[in-house]
Formats: structure tokens, C-alpha cells, sequence
């Protein structure tokens, strides 16, 4: 199956192949993080409250760029969500690659010159393991446009999508406004999620600090 991290990354790939421009944002790099904590915590080799997020095992996944990340939360000191997100985020360039290579390598995407193309071009994931999968954004979207309550999995990456900036990728500025409260409403009641948020806003409330006492 295509996990949490591959489809956060697949939903920055737009359906003619093109890299979405939000995609190069901080915002979108601790979302990545994230989804890494996230599927580490699904896997029982983290754990997270609100205070603390704590290492039970440090077992191998056998998925590299949840190895890479499980492996510096064994080498550093212990921290909240909030906090690892901010440590991790140096490390993004690293597991958006590996991330791609392992999707070029499963047969979902192809590398061209200067883009990623769907293997499947009708934005599908191929059947692996003999299981089908639906695409993450044509979930997002059924989630968005209806009533049902979606799996843990696509709430997460629905959260995700929104504090990383992909939303945008495939939604107007109009459309996100109108859907505000659903996405609200089923998108950001997961731990880490919130933790990738407030990780965010205090970046940039860093950022705009660094802008503006400056000039005085």
C-alpha cells in the first residue's frame, strides 16, 4: 500500500506531472515531517502526548525515510512534537528524495527532465500486493464534498494537506473558503497534526520577528 508519507508527497505532484509550487515551502516540509511521526506511531515505534513524544522501539521499518527519521529521534534529546518537527525539518530534502525514489521505484511515478509524471495517467496508484488504493486527492476531495466521516488515515492527511499549504494545489482560494468549516471539522483533531501547526506559526512568528526589530 502507498503510506501516509508517499501520498502526502503525491499530492504535490499536479495531474500533467508538475511539482506544485507550495511544494517548495517550510510549511509543506514540516507537514512531511509529520506524516513521518505519524506513520512511526502507527508502526508502535513512537509514542506523543501533549507534553512529550517518547521512543518505544527503535526496530526497523524496513521503509527508508522512516528509518532515517526513527534513527535521529534515537540520537537526540526528548522533546514534544512541536519541538522534533522544528529539529527534523533540516532533514526534509533527504526524505522527499528518498520519498520519490521509492515512488519511481513502485512503479507510481516516472522521472522526466523536469518533472514527475503518473505512471497510471489517470492519477491512479497502480495494485500493489495485490490490494487497489484510491488516489489520496480524489479522497480528499469525496471527504471535503460529503458527509461521512473518512478513515483515521485520510483525516491525518487531510490535516496535513491543510497546515502544509497542498490544499491549494487542487483547490481554489474561493473553494478552501467555502469548505473552511468541513475542512476544520474533520481535519485538525489529530496530535501531530497539531503539533506540525503550532511548529509552523512559531517559525514564522520567528521569521517576522527577524523582519521587523531590525529596523528599530
Amino acid at each position: 500500500m502507498i503510506g501516509l508519507v508517499e501520498e502526502l508527497v503525491l499530492l504535490s505532484i499536479e495531474d500533467d506531472g508538475a511539482i506544485a509550487h507550495t511544494a517548495g515551502s517550510a510549511d509543506f516540509g514540516m507537514a512531511l515531517i509529520g506524516a513521518c511521526l505519524v506513520e512511526l506511531s502507527n508502526q508502535g515505534r513512537i509514542d506523543a502526548d501533549l507534553d512529550s513524544l517518547r521512543l518505544i522501539s527503535t526496530a526497523p521499518t524496513g521503509h527508508p525515510v522512516l528509518d532515517r527519521v526513527l534513527a535521529l529521534l534515537g540520537e537526540g534529546d526528548q522533546g514534544t512534537v512541536e519541538q522534533w518537527v522544528t529539529r527534523l525539518t533540516i532533514e526534509v530534502p533527504e526524505l522527499l528524495r528518498l520519498t520519490l525514489r521509492s515512488l519511481v521505484t513502485r512503479g507510481v511515478l516516472e522521472r522526466t527532465e523536469t518533472r514527475f509524471l503518473w505512471v497510471l495517467r489517470s492519477r491512479r496508484y497502480p495494485v500493489i500486493d495485490g490490494r487497489e488504493q484510491k488516489e489520496a486527492k480524489l479522497r480528499i476531495l469525496a471527504t471535503l464534498l460529503g458527509d461521512d466521516l473518512p478513515s483515521p488515515q485520510d483525516t491525518v492527511l487531510l490535516g496535513l494537506a491543510r497546515v502544509g499549504g497542498l490544499l491549494e494545489a487542487f483547490l481554489s482560494v474561493a473553494e478552501i473558503a467555502r469548505l473552511e468549516g468541513r475542512i476544520a471539522q474533520v481535519g485538525g483533531i489529530d496530535l501531530f497534526v497539531r503539533g506540525v501547526e503550532s511548529a509552523i506559526r512559531e517559525v514564522q512568528a520567528e521569521r517576522a520577528r527577524a523582519m521587523m526589530l531590525p529596523m528599530f
